[in-house]
This record gives C-alpha cells, sequence and structure tokens, in this order.
C-alpha cells in the first residue's frame, strides 16, 4: 500500500508552470542555435558585379564580382583570353575590414556542369590582400569557379564561349 496522495500546494504548481513555461523556449533556442552549423550550407554564390568588355588581352571578356565566403569578403574579376586562359584576380578582406593575417595560398576549381571536367589551381597571394591565378578552360561554354575557405565555397558561374 502507498501512503495518502496529496495534491501539492498552489505556489508549487505555479513555480512549476513558470519552470516549464521558460525552460522549454530555452532548450528550444539552445537546440536550433546548436544544429544551425550543420544545417548552414557550405556554399555561397558570388555575384556578377559587371562584365568586363571584349578587348585586346581579354577577348572572351570576363565578369567582375563579389561576395562573402566563410569569414572573407571576396571581391575581383576573371578575365578570359582567346584561347580560353582564364586569370583570375581577387582581393580578400576580414570581417573588420583588414587583409589576412598570414599568408594564404586559395585552392580554386573550375568546373564545367554536366561535364566531368574540371581545373584545379591554387591563388597566390601576391600582396597584402590581392591574389592571383590562372588556369586553361579546355572547351568552350559555361562554367563554375569555386574558391573555398575553410570548408565553405564561394561559387561563380561565367560563360567561356568562342
Amino acid at each position: 500500500m502507498t501512503g495518502p496522495c496529496t495534491a501539492p500546494d498552489p505556489a508549487t504548481r505555479s513555480a512549476r508552470r513558470i519552470a516549464l513555461g521558460l525552460g522549454i523556449p530555452i532548450v528550444l533556442v539552445l537546440a536550433v542555435l546548436i544544429a544551425m552549423p550543420f544545417m548552414a550550407g557550405n556554399e555561397t554564390t558570388l555575384q556578377v558585379d559587371g562584365h568586363i568588355p571584349a578587348e585586346p588581352g581579354t577577348e572572351q571578356g570576363g565578369v567582375h564580382f563579389s561576395g562573402t565566403v566563410h569569414q572573407w569578403a571576396v571581391s575581383g574579376s576573371l578575365a578570359i583570353e582567346a584561347d580560353r586562359q582564364a586569370r583570375l584576380s581577387f582581393r580578400l578582406r576580414g570581417p573588420d575590414g583588414s587583409p589576412p593575417r598570414q599568408t594564404m595560398r586559395v585552392p580554386i576549381t573550375f568546373t564545367m556542369p554536366g561535364h566531368d571536367m574540371q581545373t584545379e589551381v591554387t591563388a597566390r597571394q601576391t600582396g597584402p590582400d590581392s591574389f592571383r591565378a590562372s588556369a586553361e578552360l579546355p572547351m568552350p561554354g559555361a562554367w563554375q569557379m569555386r574558391m573555398t575557405f575553410s570548408d565553405v565555397t564561394g561559387i561563380l558561374s561565367f560563360d567561356a564561349s568562342d
């Protein structure tokens, strides 16, 4: 046999309700904050800010681009020569507007969507916040440039038509 069951006093019930009313939303917020890094995409699209006209040295034109990849503000240009040599130059600025504190090498991959074709190069630092790379694009058509910083990839779509 068990002892008599007594109802908790109103003050205790009220305290439990307040604890549940505050505790459940706090636990839900914490769960969302913990899950966000796992839900956040690891790719971001770089936007085209303008086009580079076709002229000697950039016979196929190109694009100016910008965006934020991981913590870096990226701005640059991608120019394409007559023989489909892509010349990439860009600047990096951190969240506080300063250049990278250490020398960096940035992996760049040029891929052709729908084809099993890619070219990998490394952009080398040429100044405190300046980087350059070049790559030959094997065939004309729609391409993507992918630059990666700490497992986050910035993607720029462009055309290298004849």
